[in-house]
C-alpha cells in the first residue's frame, strides 16, 4: 500500500485558510480584486513583495495562502478561482490602515470591492453608540444587529467613501467573545462585502441578455405560428430555427458561466449572513434585511435570466423536433403517392396482361395445331387415315383452345389479388 497522490492536499484542505485570533482594538481594510488577465504567478509574487515591503515576516510557503503578522500589522492573502482578496490589519491601534499609491500600483488585476472594518470594545451608554455611529456613518442609514449569541455587535451603512473607495463596518466586540470568535466575525465580515459584489457582477449581464432574449422569444413564437399554420416552406422554417439556435448558444455561451457563478456567490453570501446568527436591535434593521429588500430583486433577475435561456433553448428544440414530424409526414405522404403511383401501374399491367390473354391463347393454338398436324403428315404421308385425322384435328382445335385458356388461367390465379 503507498499514499495516494493527492492526500496530502486533501487533508490540508480542511486546514488551509484558518480563522485568526484576533482581538480589539483594531481595524483592517479588505480588497477584492479580480485576476482580469493576470496570473496566479504574478499575483503571489506581487503579494509576498508586498509583504516584504510592510517589514512582515516571509510567508512558509511560496504559493497560495498566507496570513503574517508583526507587533504592529498583519497580512492575510486568499486566492479564489477568479479573485483574489487582500487584508491588512492595524493590531492595537483603531486607525484604519492605509493602501498607498505605491501598494496599488504594484497588485496586478483589476479592483473590485473593499471594506473598512473597525474592532473596537463595546460601549456602555447609548450616548457613546450615537456619537461612535455619527463619527463612522454621517447621517446615513445604518443597518446592525448582535451577532453570535449576542457576543457582539455589527453596524455598517453600505456606502462607499469617495476618498477610500470602500465600505465601512463598526464591530463592537463584547468581553466574553474569544479571540477565534473575532477572527471568525470579521472574515465573514469581509467575507459578506467580496461576496456581494461578486454575485452582483451577473446583474449588468443580464440587462444585456435580457433584451435580446424577448426579441428571441417573439421571433420564436412567429416562427412556431408558421409551422402551425404551413406559412413557409419547411426548409425555410428549419434555416429560421437553425438561426435562432446559434443565437441562443451565443448568449448561452456569454451569460451561462456568469450567471451560474452568481447564483453560486449570492448562495455564499447569505450563507455567511447565516452564520453571523443575528439578533435584531431596537430600531435598525438587520444586515439580512437589507440583503434580503435590496439583493433578492438582482437574484431573481440573474435567476431568471439564465432560466429563461435555458427555456428558449428547450423551446426551439421542441419546435425542431415539430418542423421534423412535419418534414416527416410530409415524407410519408410522398412515400404514400408514389407507392399507390406503383400499384396503379402494376394493376394496369395485369389487365393489360388479362387483355392479352386471349392472343396469346390464339398463338399457342395455332403452333399446337401446326406442330400435330405437321406430325401426322410426317408419320401417315398423304393418305385417307391423314386426312381423316386432320379433319378431327380441325374439329378439336376449340377444345385446344379451350384447355390452354384454363391452364394459363391457372399459372396466373392469385396475381391478380396480389
Amino acid at each position: 500500500m503507498h499514499d495516494h497522490s493527492l492526500r496530502d492536499q486533501i487533508v490540508a484542505e480542511v486546514h488551509a485558510r484558518p480563522f485568526q485570533k484576533l482581538h480589539a482594538p483594531l481595524a483592517l481594510s479588505h480588497k477584492a480584486i479580480l485576476y482580469d488577465g493576470a496570473t496566479e504567478h504574478e499575483v503571489n509574487r506581487a503579494v509576498r513583495q508586498l509583504a516584504a515591503d510592510w517589514q512582515l515576516p516571509a510567508p512558509e510557503q511560496d504559493e497560495g495562502f498566507f496570513f503574517t503578522r508583526n507587533a504592529r500589522h498583519a497580512l492575510r492573502f486568499e486566492p479564489h478561482s477568479e479573485f483574489y482578496s487582500l487584508t491588512l490589519y492595524a493590531l492595537e491601534t483603531l486607525a484604519i490602515p492605509h493602501w498607498g499609491e505605491t501598494e496599488r500600483a504594484a497588485l496586478p488585476g483589476a479592483y473590485l470591492c473593499g471594506v473598512e472594518v473597525v474592532c473596537q470594545p463595546v460601549v456602555e451608554t447609548e450616548a457613546a453608540l450615537e456619537a461612535l455611529l455619527t463619527e463612522h456613518f454621517g447621517d446615513h442609514q445604518v443597518s446592525g444587529s448582535s451577532v453570535m449569541g449576542a457576543a457582539g455587535r455589527v453596524y455598517t451603512d453600505f456606502r462607499e467613501r469617495p476618498d477610500s473607495r470602500m465600505s465601512r463596518v463598526l464591530v463592537l466586540q463584547h468581553p466574553k467573545m474569544i479571540e477565534y470568535r473575532c477572527g471568525r466575525l470579521l472574515q465573514r465580515v469581509c467575507e459578506i462585502e467580496t461576496y456581494r459584489h461578486m454575485a452582483l457582477l451577473g446583474l449588468p449581464l443580464s440587462a444585456e441578455v435580457m433584451p435580446e432574449v424577448t426579441r428571441l422569444d417573439q421571433s420564436l413564437a412567429e416562427t412556431v405560428a408558421s409551422i402551425a399554420e404551413a406559412r413557409q416552406e419547411p426548409a425555410e422554417l428549419v434555416h429560421q430555427l437553425m438561426q435562432q439556435a446559434a443565437r441562443v448558444e451565443d448568449l448561452s455561451a456569454r451569460s451561462a458561466n456568469r450567471l451560474a457563478a452568481s447564483e453560486a456567490y449570492f448562495a455564499l453570501l447569505y450563507s455567511r449572513i447565516e452564520e453571523l446568527r443575528e439578533e435584531r436591535l431596537e430600531g435598525i434593521q438587520t444586515i439580512e434585511q437589507f440583503m434580503d429588500r435590496r439583493l433578492d430583486p438582482a437574484r431573481r433577475t440573474c435567476r431568471t435570466t439564465g432560466e429563461r435561456v435555458e427555456r428558449l433553448s428547450k423551446r426551439i428544440a421542441r419546435s425542431t423536433d415539430l418542423i421534423r414530424s412535419q418534414v416527416d409526414l410530409s415524407i410519408e405522404g410522398q412515400n404514400k403517392n408514389l407507392l399507390e403511383g406503383l400499384n396503379k401501374r402494376a394493376r394496369r399491367q395485369i389487365r393489360m396482361q388479362a387483355k392479352l390473354e386471349s392472343f396469346t391463347v390464339i398463338v399457342v393454338t395455332y403452333y399446337a395445331f401446326d406442330l400435330i398436324d405437321r406430325t401426322l403428315r410426317n408419320l401417315l404421308g398423304d393418305t385417307e387415315l391423314e386426312r381423316q385425322l386432320s379433319l378431327g384435328l380441325s374439329l378439336l382445335v376449340p377444345l385446344l383452345a379451350v384447355g390452354l385458356f384454363w391452364y394459363l388461367r391457372r399459372l396466373l390465379k392469385g396475381y391478380d389479388d396480389e
